[in-house]
């Protein structure tokens, strides 16, 4: 870079952006005919003035303005510039007046991916937030997986994620953590068998987990497995409400989280929750979104997030231990 003052030119005679500083400066010199006034005028240093013309020059390979007269006459290559000059500041003046205006208005629409088991939770909150606090006329929601947030994250089909995994696969996202939630063992209402020993329980009770294939039912297994705890496979679903079903209906027990039982729970479902008869499990739903591109809206949406599902935990929930979630103190609600 040349040195002297804000860096305009690179070596080999290329711009960056203050070209239109350098631009803006030669267009006061002729008009004052002073650079010292023109220096005033803009606000900057006589000697600041001064190198953004040297650097203008250089740039261009010309001499603009004859620095033998007095006051500062143009070249000929300084009548040519000179012409476009007002031409070019006035289109990047226009270009600053529609960022602002674009950056001002409000999102035509604001598309977020949700964990299927608390998208029916969060919808309507996160509706009136993105209306009332940020004038989006329109609200797209997507319920799924973790994994399905990463392929809609990846095809920009989704401009924020409520989900249960870092999603460190993709670049440039930005994440502000909600809550971390543990494990429960859930049983049917009023199972009076022993729930201090889940293989004994698993002779009572088939054991239903989320399959595989969902990230839930993976970390269940990895975890299992870590406890050299075998257990038969017997039911699996992919859904929430697929695995709690089963265990509402007396036919066996699950290993899930406080959220994972929410959307059961609202649908009538009757169970009762344990703590794990083993070390303990957690899982982590934060949200996610791209750096820099939605403002303060990931914050304020994370925010709402963890004041819903609270609400929701201690009213379907309300003898759970208050040790088996905890939100994130970034998020708090006040």
């Amino acid at each position: 870079m040349y040195g002297g003052c804000e860096g305009t030119l690179v070596k080999s005679g290329s711009f960056d952006f203050n070209l239109f500083r350098s631009i803006e400066v030669f267009a006061a010199v002729v008009e004052t005919r002073h650079v010292t006034q023109a220096a005033q005028m803009l606000g900057m240093t006589q000697s600041a003035a001064s190198q953004h013309l040297k650097n203008l020059e250089t740039a261009l390979g010309v001499s603009l303005i004859d620095r033998n007269l007095r006051p500062i006459e143009l070249t000929k290559a300084g009548i040519a510039l000179h012409r476009r000059a007002a031409a070019i500041l006035a289109e990047v003046e226009g270009l600053r007046t529609d960022a602002r205006r674009i950056n001002a208005a409000p999102l035509p629409l604001l598309r977020v991916a949700l964990l299927a088991s608390i998208a029916t939770t969060l919808a309507p909150a996160l509706s009136v937030l993105a209306r009332k606090n940020f004038g989006i006329p329109e609200l797209s929601l997507f319920a799924g997986l973790a994994t399905d947030h990463v392929a809609l994250l990846r095809a920009r089909r989704a401009d924020l994620a409520v989900t249960s995994g870092e999603l460190f696969e993709i670049e440039g996202l930005t994440r502000y953590p909600v809550m971390t939630e543990k494990f429960l063992l859930v049983t049917p209402k009023g199972f009076s068998g022993d729930v201090g020993d889940i293989t004994k329980l698993a002779r009572k009770l088939a054991f239903v987990r989320f399959s595989r294939e969902t990230p839930v039912g993976l970390r269940v297994d990895q975890h299992l497995s870590r406890m050299r705890i075998e257990l038969p496979r017997a039911m699996e679903g992919d859904r929430s409400s697929v695995v709690m079903a089963p265990v509402a209906a007396g036919m066996g027990f699950a290993i899930l989280t406080p959220t994972l039982l929410i959307d059961g729970l609202a649908e009538g479902m009757e169970i009762d929750v344990h703590p794990l008869p083993f070390t303990s499990l957690s899982r982590n739903i934060l949200l996610v979104a791209r750096e820099r591109e939605l403002g303060d809206l990931p914050e304020a949406f994370a925010a709402r997030t963890a004041e819903v599902l609270k609400q929701a935990i201690n009213e379907r929930l309300p003898d759970l231990p208050p040790d088996h979630y905890t939100l994130e103190s970034s998020v708090v609600p006040a």
